[in-house]
């Protein structure tokens, strides 16, 4: 496995292990308080976003930490145009499932659904989208293209 790919399955497991531990706590709180749902889903949203950012940023020192210390192949300091073709395709299919998972959203709303399966919705989208954009860097590194 190449460093890419090392990489990015690092990050999707993190990425998910951060999404659930937030997610769950938010489940229980929101059955557990009974408090304006809204607010609960904006504050689950931006701590969410803050925690994978700081996860990624920790996440990727530790990691080339740890491989400059166990492997003999150094993080490449260079990106050619196989590498950004790459990221291209994983963020074009970021894009695409997080614009599918927006429209199924608004599409619940317009079926008379709560709030509450929106927001569910968008969060599972998060998820889905990320786990998808690794994946498919992980499959593009280790196809060749």
């Amino acid at each position: 496995m190449i460093y890419q790919s090392k990489k990015a399955l690092v990050l999707l497991i993190s990425n998910v292990a951060v999404f659930f531990y937030l997610y769950l706590g938010h489940l229980n709180k929101l059955h557990s308080i009974q408090v304006d749902a809204l607010s609960l889903w904006g504050s689950f949203f931006l701590t969410l976003l803050f925690f994978l950012v700081i996860t990624n940023i920790a996440v990727l020192v530790i990691f080339n930490l740890v491989n400059n210390l166990l492997s003999k192949n150094k993080a490449p300091t260079i990106s050619d145009e196989r590498d950004r073709l790459i990221e291209l395709r994983a963020v074009r299919n970021l894009c695409f499932l997080m614009a599918a998972g927006f429209f199924l959203a608004m599409g619940a709303l317009a079926i008379h659904q709560p709030i509450s399966t929106m927001f569910t919705i968008l969060a599972l989208t998060v998820l889905v989208s990320a786990v998808i954009s690794y994946a498919s860097y992980i499959f593009y590194y280790e196809r060749g293209y």
